[in-house]
């Protein structure tokens, strides 16, 4: 069993998960209001689309440099800059509400806020792996990883609640004000001296001929890391693509409404069935490795977990066994999850984690981007049953790498 944390320590990595769950809350207050505003104000499908997915499109670009900047800067300036650019996107939204050209301000918006949220996501990433010691790495990612899942779906509920109660200006301004108290906290919680530290233990291990494109080649040869990568951008693709754009549709289809609720209600609770049971499995799972020789005895568990509830919602005829069949994928994502990055901290060298993180980062925002318009062309093209089954089958192709991570290790 791993020794317990020194109270300093133990206390930052709380902190960084805070700061975590609060960019990701201030996100979710303006994703559910920006599709409704922009049909009252006249924008096109196709804008709206585009401009809920900028963000994304955004961090595939953006996520290598932000490796970068972390390997070279450390986790504190990136992280509390980065939040305050997420503050400066949503104040745009605020002006685009009486803008002339509100598309193009609320796409600028996103796209700022793309940048913004690579700084924050693989930020902090970055800033718990350089405070944790091997033996606590796995609890501490991931409660800083549980943080940023539960920061979106509290932000959805809080953006929804002002908007309704209040208006959408008022939402996005509390957004605004969530990311600058972030920022804040940013620079009260990491140290000053953490870049510093992983720069000279980097330029121990480094000659003067490196480059940043040797660098950058070292990193991507090594193979557990592609593996690893690989794995992520699968799952990312079939629970934050396939399934998220799609439920709503199954629930209308084969009428899974819950508590009377209509087709997107309903597919809100049973997506949070999921979301509590990934958050749970996480904290969990990061417990167990710690506790435990063994970074991959819970891969395969978890990768078939994933696999068979998605072949079980797509056989769903009731509201129940769809819960059920959500509670398992959240049960198997979350243990698949946590493997995979604690994996990644031990096998990449400490001064290259921010670029193998923000590698990690690209393949969820590819898969994840990747995801809804294949499940829903699948769906339209066979029916949902046999997409999700499709895609439970696709998640057992992970077998022969993830037998490679467990083989290597022994």
């Amino acid at each position: 069993m791993s020794a317990p944390l020194p109270g300093p320590r133990a206390a930052t990595g709380w902190g960084i998960a805070g700061i975590a769950f609060l960019g990701g809350l201030g996100g979710g207050v303006v994703f559910p209001i920006l599709p409704v505003i922009g049909m009252d104000l006249g924008i096109s499908g196709f804008m709206i689309g585009l401009i809920l997915s900028a963000n994304r499109i955004t961090r595939l670009g953006f996520n290598p440099v932000t490796g970068s900047l972390l390997d070279r800067f450390g986790a504190r300036w990136p992280v509390a800059i980065g939040l305050a650019i997420e503050a400066v996107g949503t104040l745009a939204f605020s002006i685009g509400l009486g803008a002339d050209a509100p598309g193009l301000w609320f796409l600028a918006g996103r796209v700022i806020w793309g940048i913004g949220s690579s700084l924050l996501l693989v930020g902090t990433l970055a800033a718990v792996m350089a405070i944790a010691p091997p033996a606590r790495r796995g609890g501490m990612t991931a409660r800083v990883r549980t943080a940023i899942s539960l920061g979106l779906p509290a932000g959805l509920v809080v953006g929804g609640l002002i908007a309704d109660s209040a208006s959408a200006n008022a939402a996005f301004l509390t957004a605004t004000a969530l990311s600058v108290f972030a920022a804040l906290l940013t620079l009260y919680v990491l140290p000053p001296t953490q870049a510093s530290r992983v720069e000279a233990e980097s330029t121990q291990r480094r000659t003067r001929t490196d480059t940043t494109r040797e660098q950058w080649r070292d990193l991507l040869g090594l193979k557990t890391l592609r593996i690893i990568w690989g794995a992520n951008a699968l799952l990312f693709f079939a629970v934050s693509g396939v399934l998220l754009a799609t439920i709503a549709v199954l629930v209308d289809q084969r009428g899974l409404f819950v508590f009377g609720l209509g087709a997107e209600g309903s597919a809100g609770l049973l997506m949070a069935v999921l979301m509590s049971a990934r958050a749970g499995a996480s904290l969990v799972a990061g417990r167990v490795l710690d506790q435990s020789a063994s970074r991959t005895r819970l891969l395969l568990p978890a990768m078939a977990l994933v696999a068979i509830g998605f072949v079980g919602l797509g056989l769903a005829s009731s509201a129940l066994a769809a819960a059920i069949a959500l509670l398992v994928i959240g049960v198997g994502s979350g243990g698949l999850t946590i493997p995979l990055l604690t994996l990644l901290g031990d096998v990449a060298p400490a001064h290259l984690h921010g670029r193998a993180l923000s590698v990690y980062q690209w393949s969820s925002d590819f898969g994840g981007a990747l995801g809804p318009a294949a499940g829903l062309e699948l769906g339209r093209l066979f029916g949902y049953g046999p997409a999700y089954a499709g895609v439970g089958v696709l998640m057992l192709a992970m077998t022969l790498p993830l037998c490679w991570l467990i083989a290597r290790e022994r």
